[in-house]
């Protein structure tokens, strides 16, 4: 067993700490044992709990909610994105959430009070919920200007507003997962009102954005038709500027691509281009038939004899003629006049081939020439209508920047026009943007109080506010019933847990007061729970010192009434009948209640008190230690009894002139009574208030606290109480739970307490 210190048991500024640290650190035995001292709490709340879920159950009346589902035309929805990979067209969330909150919009609300007359409608006209009732109690405290405000308010108005909040306070709208199907919830105490007022919801939204949709058209109609004069105004006006700045500046247009100046300037570059190339392959000609001549090779082929038959002709004869002088060289000689007479014939052929080559050379030249002089007269045109165009460039320029604006007026005159078009289509059969899927129905069952989910909701709600006035009552409790805080707070062992007193008949004694009777219980009922528990106690003040040596133990407590007399008397008692030589110390100098008891009646309560022997400071008992005890006692046996060293006894063994004198005469006998026995048990007063106990506990060897008022004594109380002893060094043996209801063997229950039998 540790022995403490009472100067190391302070309050200090890691108190907060260590008992934070406590709390952090729980474990699993620590959730048990809370619930299990806390079962009685928490069970009576869950019964509350479920009590009340059970009166709510059969005083509330049932309501029925009908539901009708709406699907919103997805070609109607406003498109946000397309997605790029797969091309599916994603319809904004947002729009779908613009329609809940429409159909839950007062609008609607409104539409369906008058078409249902709900306003004479009792259930909702009744109907009141605490926000309301908490708004009138608010206007009531502002009457005066509560009666200037309704003033300005017609009653009408004022009872439409206010049914209208029941109303919508009984309306459900959701979207129902990700489609375009809007489901509408009406809840009702009548199962037929509530399906119709949910089908009327539903009609009055379509009907609502049908009638939306024609107004739109029809506004937009209107406007569209002003728009549309203006826009044609503007586009005559621009068509008629075009012309007019065309016939100004001499620009004809042929066709819708170009102007007159623009053809014929076309055209004359594409003449241009081919003279170029006649002339070209007119003087590649000439110079290649010049050459040709030069050469002297007048029975070449050329192109340009191919197709002359002058020239052909007499290229044949030239080859009969060369033929002919051939043979006539073969059969006669040079001199033949066969053979002059056909040299002379070749001869003139080849000077009538020279004279057809020299006029098809002319003639070429001839088309050289005619080719030049064209494209001359081409370039000359060409130049003159280039200068003559160059004038019209700017003009030109304007002239498409006005043909634009006419183009770009006429455009937006036709799209209004579409426009226009489509609006009147719409006004005269508008499409609405949600139908009706499935229309309300008269629920079945009740859709609230439903004991399904009341009475688990009741039972939870009910263990949880028994859990929470169970953790409120922990966290408040500081009182020191419990060993375990102690030991965690303060370091404080505990030695035991000492149940009430509770003393059977005593037929024999009738005299004896009954606060006198828990000073002998052990010896009165030996085996019952108050006698058992003190043995425990004694158990453990004995492991806090050696065998065989002397113990001088005090007893005492913070205040008075916490039974430490009774725990003194019985400890003193338990180690009389074990055979060990005690004695027993009232040192309880304000109180005297042992001495008191041992002077009136000792030998009734198994006590007798000391004897002085002659010498100063030394005592005995009235009868020497071998002599036979008094045989007085309730049941007529023979008990030994507790020496006492009574409070007179004390102050008589002091110095007369000294009036504090009893505290060191205490200590001089404590000292020369441990000689002659083994056990000493000093019964003190409180020490919260009262410096000689602080005193007398510096002269014991340990000393035990008993605690005996726990539904007062806190932690902290017993920690400032501890801090009184200031830097005396006193050993702190333990406390003692008087008066507990603690920890109770089961071998226990309903055993009877042991009485001594009568002879």
């Amino acid at each position: 067993m540790v022995v403490h210190d009472i100067s190391k048991i302070v309050l200090d500024e890691n108190f907060e700490a260590r008992r934070a640290d406590r709390q952090e650190n729980i474990s699993f035995r620590d959730v048990t044992d809370f619930l299990r001292r806390h079962t009685v709490l928490i069970g009576v709340f869950g019964a509350v709990g479920l009590a009340l879920g059970f009166f709510y159950i059969l005083n509330t009346p049932p309501s029925y909610t009908a539901t009708a589902r709406l699907v919103i035309d997805p070609e109607q929805g406003r498109i946000a994105s397309q997605d790029a990979s797969t091309g599916t067209i994603i319809i904004e969330a947002a729009e779908i959430a613009s329609q809940v909150e429409i159909v839950k919009s007062e609008a609607i609300a409104r539409a369906v009070i008058e078409r249902l007359d709900l306003t004479k409608d009792p259930e909702i006209v009744s109907t009141s919920s605490w926000v309301s009732s908490i708004k009138e109690t608010v206007k009531s405290l502002f009457t005066l200007r509560a009666a200037d405000d309704t003033a300005n308010v017609p009653d009408e108005e004022y009872l439409m507003r206010r049914t209208m909040a029941t109303f919508l306070s009984r309306m459900t709208v959701r979207r129902v997962g990700q489609s375009y199907v809007l489901e509408i919830g009406y809840t009702s105490l009548d199962p037929e009102k509530a399906a119709k007022t949910t089908n009327a919801i539903a009609t009055a939204y379509i009907k609502t954005g049908l009638n939306e949709r024609a107004e739109a058209a029809r506004s937009g109609a209107r406007w569209l038709e002003s728009r549309l004069m203006e826009i044609g105004e503007q586009a005559r006006a621009a068509a008629m500027s075009v012309e007019d700045f065309r016939a100004m500046n001499d620009i004809t247009t042929i066709g819708t691509t170009s102007t007159l100046e623009q053809q014929q300037l076309s055209e004359l570059s594409s003449q241009m281009l081919a003279a170029r190339a006649a002339t070209a392959a007119e003087t590649a000609k000439l110079m290649s038939f010049q050459e040709l001549i030069a050469s002297g090779s007048i029975m070449a082929d050329v192109d340009e004899g191919a197709d002359n038959p002058q020239l052909q002709k007499l290229r044949d004869e030239m080859r009969a003629a060369t033929s002919k002088l051939e043979n006539l060289k073969a059969r006669y000689h040079d001199g033949n006049p066969a053979i002059v007479a056909a040299r002379a014939e070749i001869e003139r052929l080849e000077a009538a081939m020279r004279a057809e080559f020299q006029r098809i050379e002319r003639l070429l030249q001839s088309h050289v020439d005619i080719a030049q002089t064209r494209e001359k007269l081409l370039e000359t045109e060409l130049a003159n209508l280039t200068a003559a165009g160059a004038g019209k460039n700017v003009a030109r320029v304007e002239l498409s920047e006005m043909e634009s604006r006419a183009t770009t007026y006429r455009n937006m005159y036709e799209g209004v026009l579409q426009q226009l078009i489509g609006a009147l289509q719409t006004q005269s059969f508008p499409l609405g943007k949600a139908r009706i899927v499935t229309a309300a129905t008269a629920p079945l069952g009740k859709t609230w109080p439903k004991p399904s989910t009341v009475l688990p909701l009741s039972l939870t709600l009910g263990l949880g506010a028994g859990l929470v006035m169970a953790v409120m009552r922990d966290g408040l409790d500081r009182r020191v019933s419990s060993s375990e805080r102690l030991r965690a707070e303060l370091g404080i062992a505990s030695l035991g847990h000492v149940p009430v007193y509770r003393s059977g008949p005593r037929p024999q004694q009738p005299a004896i007061a009954s606060t006198m009777l828990p000073l002998r219980s052990v010896l009165d009922m030996p085996y019952s729970r108050f006698s058992e528990a003190l043995r425990g106690v004694k158990n453990s003040i004995d492991s806090a010192f050696p065998a065989n040596s002397t113990a001088v133990v005090g007893v005492t407590s913070v205040g008075p009434g916490e039974g430490k007399t009774t725990i003194a008397s019985n400890l003193a008692q338990l180690y009389m009948n074990e055979g060990t030589s005690v004695l027993l110390v009232d040192a309880d100098f304000i109180g005297s209640r042992l001495s008191r008891v041992t002077s009136e009646d000792g030998a009734s309560f198994g006590m007798e008190s000391l004897r002085l022997i002659g010498i100063s400071g030394q005592y005995s008992r009235r009868r020497s230690s071998g002599e036979t005890p008094n045989p007085e006692d309730f049941d007529g046996k023979a008990v030994c009894c507790v020496p006492v060293l009574t409070v007179d006894q004390t102050r008589k063994a002091a110095v007369a002139h000294q009036r504090y004198g009893h505290l060191p005469a205490l200590k001089a006998e404590l000292e020369l009574l441990r000689q002659r026995y083994k056990v000493i048990i000093v019964d003190m007063s409180g020490f919260e208030d009262s410096a000689d106990t602080r005193v007398i506990c510096t002269y014991l060897d340990g000393i035990v606290v008993v605690l005996g008022q726990s539904d007062k004594m806190t932690v902290e109380r017993l920690a400032e109480a501890l801090s009184t002893f200031g830097k005396s060094r006193v050993a702190l043996l333990g406390v003692i739970s008087n008066r507990s209801e603690g920890p109770r063997r089961a071998k226990m229950k309903g055993r009877k307490p042991w009485r001594p039998s009568s002879t």
